[in-house]
């Protein structure tokens, strides 16, 4: 979500009402900040590397908290 397809497919979707989970490799960078400025509280920042088993599994267990057995 730091910049790109994602980031603006992570804005559209929080306009129509979703909740997102941004995936962002740098959650403190310019893209997830700008994502927290501009979308509703629906829209939450995750910390993700996908090079990185230990992130990945964070990730999903982020999500999950979250969402329940959705």
């Amino acid at each position: 979500c730091d910049t790109g397809f994602g980031h603006l497919l992570a804005k559209r979707l929080d306009s129509k009402g979703f909740h997102v989970f941004a995936c962002c490799l740098l959650p403190d960078g310019n893209g997830a900040s700008e994502l927290q400025k501009t979308c509703s509280k629906r829209l939450k920042i995750v910390d993700l590397d996908v090079t990185k088993d230990e992130s990945i599994k964070h990730a999903k267990e982020i999500v999950t908290n979250n969402l329940g057995d959705c």
